[in-house]
């Protein structure tokens, strides 16, 4: 029996399987069982998956169906009780499993694990590690602490098996799909946390799941939550963040009145005062200043609305 199942969706990722799932087989824990679930690719991807010979591998193979339901199809096929996921265009450092499965032993109580990680520029790492005073801990819930810079993504997430199955799993049809899962188990699950850096995102990978979403998709997320959030201040905070990043996305692509709406429903309190003070710039300057942003990230230095 492996300690854990590691599950990663493959649609179309033939520039980075091999990197990704190499970064699996290089774990200091090796007794895992890697499921690939193509997801009907048209490229080479699934050819680059069969290359690799170890029987720690285990290729699923199903009609493009989105990838919540690739993420669904393996788990249901996980032989362990405890599910690591990973995005085909992320990495993992050869801690990750490791400090997932400390993670478990040190967290009775805890559903679901995430660690820090790294985002990968052309040029440059920027690392996300939240600024907890304990190494590892348990947090509840988990959007109290995210405070713009996500805790995790689904490449360094890891959740048990029964209590997937229980929440019913990924939401299919619907962008944002992980976001609103892991709000659903966030409101009643325990997560355990590790600042200990194990995962690479890749930031600028073509097609990838983090980039993928339009604007007015990723607002219908809200819809989910609108009832629950009138009694939870913390998922409240949550949401009116999310709201300000969009709102600001939808100025700058000349979207007033979509940025007018969300912009009405946010509660300013939960805005600090850069915040506040960018939805109040007009459009051509908050496009300007997207662009000194996206320059400073390619030099390096990394400004953010969410940073202190």
């Amino acid at each position: 029996m492996p300690d854990i199942s590691v599950v990663i969706p493959v649609y179309n990722k033939e520039k980075y399987i091999v990197e990704t799932i190499q970064s699996v087989l290089e774990q200091t824990l090796d007794n895992f069982e890697l499921i690939l679930v193509d997801d009907g690719s048209t490229d080479t991807s699934l050819q680059k998956m069969q290359s690799f010979d170890d029987d720690r591998i285990n290729i699923v193979q199903q009609p493009n169906q989105g990838v919540a339901i690739a993420r669904n199809t393996g788990v249901r096929r996980a032989k362990s009780g405890l599910i690591a996921f990973l995005d085909a265009d992320d990495t993992w450092l050869p801690n990750h499993l490791d400090e997932i499965m400390q993670l478990v032993q040190e967290f009775k109580d805890a559903a679901f694990y995430a660690t820090a990680y790294q985002v990968q520029f052309k040029n440059h790492q920027y690392l996300i590690v939240h600024p907890f005073n304990e190494k590892r801990l348990q947090l509840k819930p988990y959007y109290r602490y995210d405070k713009g810079h996500a805790l995790f993504y689904t490449s360094n997430f890891a959740i048990k098996k029964d209590v997937f199955l229980k929440e019913k799993g990924f939401t299919s049809g619907i962008d944002a799909e992980d976001t609103q899962f892991f709000i659903r188990i966030g409101q009643k699950y325990p997560l355990a946390y590790s600042r200990t850096v194990t995962m690479n995102h890749l930031n600028e990978a073509d097609n990838s799941l983090f980039n993928r979403y339009q604007l007015e998709k990723k607002i219908a997320l809200l819809d989910f939550f609108k009832k629950d959030e009138l009694n939870d201040s913390y998922l409240k905070t949550y949401l009116d963040l999310h709201r300000f990043t969009w709102a600001v996305e939808a100025l700058i692509n000349h979207n007033d009145l979509m940025a007018k709406q969300l912009i009405k429903e946010i509660d300013v309190n939960n805005l600090n005062w850069k915040q506040k003070l960018l939805l109040r710039l007009p459009a051509f300057l908050l496009r300007l200043l997207k662009n000194i942003q996206r320059k400073m990230k390619g030099s390096g230095i990394f400004w953010s609305a969410f940073s202190k």
